[in-house]
Protein backbone atom coordinates (compact mmCIF):
# COMPACT_ATOMS: atom_id res chain seq x y z
CA UNK A 1 0.00 0.00 0.00
CA UNK A 2 1.28 3.22 -0.58
CA UNK A 3 1.04 3.84 3.41
CA UNK A 4 3.13 0.91 3.60
CA UNK A 5 5.45 2.43 1.29
CA UNK A 6 5.30 6.00 2.62
CA UNK A 7 6.22 4.21 6.22
CA UNK A 8 9.54 2.38 4.75
CA UNK A 9 11.12 5.76 2.44
CA UNK A 10 10.73 8.03 6.09
CA UNK A 11 12.28 4.75 8.33
CA UNK A 12 14.81 4.83 5.90
CA UNK A 13 15.37 8.47 6.22
CA UNK A 14 15.99 8.39 9.76
CA UNK A 15 19.38 8.73 11.34
CA UNK A 16 18.79 5.20 13.31
CA UNK A 17 19.91 2.17 11.88
CA UNK A 18 17.13 -0.25 10.69
CA UNK A 19 17.14 -4.35 9.66
CA UNK A 20 14.88 -5.33 7.26
CA UNK A 21 14.25 -8.12 4.88
CA UNK A 22 14.00 -8.24 1.44
CA UNK A 23 12.95 -10.98 -0.42
CA UNK A 24 16.54 -11.64 -3.14
CA UNK A 25 14.82 -12.18 -6.85
CA UNK A 26 11.85 -9.48 -6.16
CA UNK A 27 11.72 -6.73 -8.83
CA UNK A 28 9.77 -4.49 -6.47
CA UNK A 29 10.51 -1.35 -7.17
CA UNK A 30 10.83 -0.46 -3.49
CA UNK A 31 13.14 -3.03 -2.61
CA UNK A 32 14.96 -2.34 -5.72
CA UNK A 33 15.33 1.37 -4.63
CA UNK A 34 16.32 0.10 -0.99
CA UNK A 35 19.20 -2.01 -2.68
CA UNK A 36 20.51 0.97 -4.56
CA UNK A 37 21.39 2.57 -1.77
CA UNK A 38 24.83 3.72 -0.60
CA UNK A 39 23.88 3.57 2.75
CA UNK A 40 22.36 -0.18 2.83
CA UNK A 41 24.64 -3.09 3.57
CA UNK A 42 22.93 -6.32 2.73
CA UNK A 43 23.69 -9.91 3.95
CA UNK A 44 22.32 -12.87 2.20
CA UNK A 45 21.38 -15.88 4.60
CA UNK A 46 22.44 -19.46 4.05
CA UNK A 47 22.30 -22.92 5.38
CA UNK A 48 26.27 -21.82 6.14
CA UNK A 49 25.93 -18.25 7.34
CA UNK A 50 22.05 -18.41 9.24
CA UNK A 51 23.97 -19.70 12.56
CA UNK A 52 26.35 -17.01 12.71
CA UNK A 53 24.43 -13.19 11.02
CA UNK A 54 23.25 -12.57 14.69
CA UNK A 55 26.80 -12.18 15.91
CA UNK A 56 27.26 -10.27 12.12
CA UNK A 57 24.44 -7.99 12.87
CA UNK A 58 25.24 -7.38 16.77
CA UNK A 59 28.73 -6.36 15.64
CA UNK A 60 27.83 -4.18 12.66
CA UNK A 61 24.60 -2.30 15.13
CA UNK A 62 27.15 -1.34 17.44
CA UNK A 63 29.82 0.14 15.05
CA UNK A 64 26.88 1.89 13.85
CA UNK A 65 25.51 3.37 16.78
CA UNK A 66 29.15 3.79 18.02
CA UNK A 67 30.27 5.78 14.54
CA UNK A 68 30.20 9.50 13.99
CA UNK A 69 27.09 11.26 12.19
Amino acid sequence: SETFIKAVKQALEAAKPLILTLHKKSRNPLLQDIRRRDDVRILEVTPINRNLLPYKIISLLKSELKAPK
